[in-house]
């Protein structure tokens, strides 16, 4: 983001930068600070790929940390952070879509105009896109991609914020994609996912069925602990799951 952009955005959302002159002086970093005090994210003058967010499109991500059963905390990967607010986003029936779905097609430069196109992969690489991280321009919109053209790295267990690619039974080539946003109580991976019943929404997945497997982005540390054991215990926040499409 340049820095006349910042200012103009600054403006809009009442946290006065001084002159729009493109200059980072210290009236920008004062205005961009408190604009982050507001959202509750660290009073520093660090334009991150989460603040972009919230500034561009008013989105206001996560906790940085979630909390773990043991009272210890864990950091959350920004693209789950992400995640987490659009929950709840829904397809629109009828001739209508989603902007924000058509919004993630365009920025993804995929061809698609409309919610119907099954768009899992979609949500999910603009969620990492957005978190400042490059994703393969092949594949973009297949939930089976990064395996099919092995980007990331393969995690041998689930890690909160990887990347859970699972097989769709008794179909080739097809699939579903979804972050690891924790588990339950019964040993599942609770998966944060778009086009999970049609809208963005927590849903239980066995964490081996379906040849399940785990990929991490490129680009962002390694996670410090992966298993069952390292995610919190988190509640579906959902019915039961009918549509993954």
């Amino acid at each position: 983001m340049k820095t006349r952009e910042l200012q103009t955005l600054l403006l809009k959302k009442g946290f006065n930068p001084g002159k729009i002159d493109g200059e980072d002086g210290p009236k920008t970093q004062a205005a961009l600070i408190a604009f982050k005090q507001s959202i509750g994210f660290k009073p520093r003058a660090y334009l991150g790929p989460l603040t972009i967010a919230a500034l561009r499109d008013g989105i206001v991500a996560a906790p940085a940390r979630v909390q773990l059963n043991n009272y210890r905390s864990k950091k959350m990967p920004p693209w789950l952070r992400l995640a987490y607010s659009f929950l709840g986003l829904r397809e629109i029936k009828g001739k209508s879509h989603n902007k924000k779905i058509i919004g993630w097609w365009e920025a993804l430069r995929l061809p698609f105009r409309d919610d119907e196109t099954p768009w899992c992969a979609g949500f999910m690489n603009r969620m990492v896109q957005k978190a400042g991280l490059a994703i393969p321009a092949k594949y973009r919109a297949a939930a089976l991609g990064w395996r099919w053209n092995g980007y990331g790295t393969k995690l041998s267990e689930p890690a909160l914020g990887a990347i859970m690619i699972m097989e769709r039974p008794g179909k080739p080539g097809s699939g579903h994609t979804t972050f690891v946003a924790g588990r339950d109580h019964k040993g599942n991976i609770m998966g944060l996912g778009g086009n999970q019943s049609n809208r963005v929404g927590i849903n239980p997945y066995h964490p081996t069925n379906r040849k399940a497997a785990y990929y991490w982005p490129e680009g962002y540390p390694l996670p410090d602990s992966v298993g069952l054991r390292s995610l919190p215990v988190i509640n579906s926040g959902g019915g039961k799951l009918k549509n993954e499409a």
